[in-house]
């Protein structure tokens, strides 16, 4: 009897094993540099406590597979082993059509027409509809009809859009030459009988255009970063979850003290999927998602706040100022990032992390309710400015 309920384990083991093999592969296998200052410990598993089977130096190319919650995946010496992706620069392709400017998120100038729906020229046809996209921050463009397949880009808010109608509630549109899926939700006006007006991919926006979608802050939804069965990083007797939680709760006081509306992604010790962070980001309409997180690494004298961003704002700079006006804080930089929260969502984001807990100094100052203070009106005076 023991003999035939090893084999069934054996089995449901292979069978779930086969199954992540075959998940994983389902991802798109990216290319990367190791960004850090000194080197990046590959894990056995995605877990900041998992054990150490090697390191990789700063500035090494890598291919690699994202698995969530702010990890990758990689095969290291014939095995898999994972990295945090919070020290992986994704490495965008340079030399298509447009230069790949807007991938790159540099100005670019009005007449790229590489990243639009479909040319000015292009009439209606038979069975095709045209809608208005109604989005403030931008209507996604999706390679599949859902919200958890890879962005391929956006379209500016008031811009006609031909599609066709697809399944549950999604349309098909062509963008960039490709099959694409958008969310027909955000389009009103359908009509299937007018000429589209050269809908723009917001990756094209150049820096004033970024900083026009974000002139006034009425709305803003703040994200917590982990939570539940993510701790995020530890060190020094902190779980990164429950710092992230504190700061966006008082981020939130500061805010709607001054008339700011604000929407938390989770309120408690919640595990909440990522994609869904950033769709609640654009169901709530908001001027700027801004994503809490605080850092770790191995070298403990390493400190300091960070800004990340998916591309240039100037609400990002304008924190930038602040934060470098905190006492007793270090201010580190600010980053252009490919974090899955940024890229996936049409509105202005911003991903702050306050400081390292894996170093002494700033662990204290993450307990410090003063200085939770100080950071949540930080955040106020730049939004306000």
């Amino acid at each position: 009897m023991k003999g035939k309920s090893f084999i069934v384990v054996a089995l449901l083991f292979s069978t779930f094993f086969f199954f992540l093999e075959s998940y994983a592969s389902a991802y798109t296998v990216q290319t990367g540099t190791v960004i850090t200052n000194t080197s990046l410990n590959v894990r056995e598993n995605p877990s900041n406590d998992a054990p150490v089977i090697g390191q990789l130096q700063s500035g090494a190319k890598i291919e690699y597979v994202d698995v969530g919650y702010d990890w990758v995946r990689i095969t290291y010496n014939g095995k898999a082993g994972y990295l945090n992706s919070l020290f992986i620069k994704e490495n965008r392709p340079t030399s298509q059509a447009t230069s790949h400017q807007a991938t790159s998120h540099q100005a670019t100038s009005h007449q790229a027409t590489s990243h639009q729906a479909t040319s000015h020229q292009a009439t209606a046809v038979s069975g095709v509809n045209v809608g208005k996209v109604t989005a403030k921050n931008g209507l996604i463009v999706r390679t599949q009809a859902s919200t958890d397949s890879a962005m391929l880009g956006k379209i500016d808010y008031g811009s006609k859009v031909e599609y066709r109608i697809s399944t549950g509630g999604w349309g098909q549109i062509t963008y960039n030459g490709q099959r694409a899926f958008i969310d027909t939700s955000y389009l009103s006006g359908s009509t299937s009988n007018e000429n589209i007006s050269g809908a723009t991919s917001n990756e094209n926006k150049s820096v004033d255009q970024q900083a026009a979608v974000t002139e006034t802050i009425s709305r803003v939804v703040i994200d917590p970063g982990h939570g539940g069965r993510d701790p995020g990083a530890r060190g020094n007797g902190l779980i990164e979850k429950n710092i992230t939680l504190l700061f966006a709760k008082q981020i939130k006081k500061s805010l709607q003290e001054n008339g700011i509306e604000v929407y938390l992604t989770r309120s408690s010790d919640e595990y909440v999927y990522l994609q869904e962070r950033a769709n609640i980001a654009d169901s709530f309409q908001a001027d700027l998602f801004l994503s809490i997180h605080a850092n770790g690494h191995e070298n403990s004298l390493i400190r300091g706040m960070e800004i990340h961003s998916f591309a240039p704002n100037n609400i990002a700079l304008k924190l930038e100022n602040q934060f470098r006006d905190l006492p007793n804080a270090v201010y580190r930089g600010h980053y252009e990032s490919n974090f899955y929260v940024l890229r996936n969502t049409s509105t202005p984001s911003l991903l702050i992390e306050l400081g390292y807990v894996s170093n002494q100094a700033d662990a204290a100052l993450l307990q410090s309710q003063q200085f939770q203070i100080q950071v949540g009106e930080a955040v106020r005076r730049a939004l306000q400015s």
